[in-house]
């Protein structure tokens, strides 16, 4: 495995005070259906506040995205199916690599998400790109693929080796299988500050108290195999975010207490005062500016393999 760093290049002030206010006024705890159904192992909703966050999360993570599916040999002319689409940023990564000569289909149980994925592929004219409902734990309609992909997706499941198992059946012979989840304990602040500290270590035991696989990017390996695959490659990308950009102080760790909120009060991890959601993003920002801290997104990885020789 190899390890990768991305260092965006700093905002402007005005569109970090902006994006600040905004994450502000979002109110804690998303309380929507949550993705794909009352029944779906999403935790965090898919209501407005929800996919708004997730395009944050898909613009901050789509360069770390793109190297890993381009490392892994998405290629131009390739059929791509994601695997919970949600509002589309994945697949419109996939897209790029493939190409006018390729196609994604996107698949997910969340109607507001497919919605808004169909309405954000008009407006960037993809007319290669198309989103259906869709389970994640059934093979999916309108194979074969040549590739299957998916971000942060089977980390909410309590069996991940049994999903891939399932849609590799509708691979092509020789197809490949991508995904990507996270290392969250991977993320910090240099120099370290309280408040970075003290909201990792919430989400960290928060997640694994319920039933959440905080660092399931280490084991995508062994996943691959267990589901019947033959792993190829994996990769490791930490973006980083200097003082004053908004990944840091708005799109990234904020967005997660925002969601996970209801997660940490209700697996008894922390009180609705102790984490201030409606103040996190700015107490951030302000802790991150004084100590001239980066912040590193938690590691991204990513395993791939083939059902060719496996």
């Amino acid at each position: 495995m190899s390890g990768v760093t991305l260092t965006p290049r700093p905002s402007l002030a005005g569109r970090l005070d902006a994006a600040c206010d905004r994450q502000a006024r979002v109110i804690a705890g998303i309380k929507g259906e949550a993705m794909g159904g009352s029944d779906s192992d999403y935790e965090f909703g898919s209501g407005e506040d929800e996919l708004t966050r997730l395009e944050h999360q898909g613009r901050a993570l789509a360069a770390a995205t793109r190297m890993i599916f381009a490392a892994a040999g998405i290629r131009a002319g390739m059929r791509v199916l994601d695997l919970g689409c949600g509002a589309g940023d994945v697949a419109f990564v996939a897209a790029d690599l493939v190409g006018p000569e390729g196609s994604v289909i996107g698949v997910d149980r969340s109607p507001q998400a497919l919605a808004r994925a169909r309405l954000r592929a008009g407006q960037r004219g993809l007319t290669r790109v198309e989103f259906a409902a869709g389970d994640i734990h059934d093979p999916a309609p309108g194979g074969p693929f040549d590739a299957i992909v998916g971000r942060l997706i089977l980390m909410y499941v309590p069996d991940p080796a049994a999903v891939l198992r399932r849609q590799a059946t509708v691979l092509r012979a020789g197809g490949l299988v991508v995904p990507i989840e996270l290392d969250i304990p991977m993320a910090r602040a240099l120099p370290a500050t309280p408040l970075v500290s003290q909201a990792l270590a919430w989400v960290v035991e928060a997640f694994a108290r319920g039933g959440i696989q905080p660092a399931l990017g280490t084991r995508l390996w062994a996943i691959l195999g267990e589901a019947g695959l033959r792993p190829l490659g994996m990769l490791g990308i930490q973006p980083h975010y200097p003082p004053g950009d908004p990944g840091a102080s708005t799109g990234g760790l904020p967005g997660v207490i925002y969601a996970a909120a209801p997660l940490i009060e209700r697996t008894g991890v922390a009180t609705a005062e102790e984490i201030g959601a409606e103040t996190f993003a700015l107490r951030l920002r302000a802790e991150l500016q004084a100590n001239q801290a980066v912040f590193a997104y938690p590691l991204l990885l990513s395993a791939w393999g083939t059902t060719d020789g496996a």
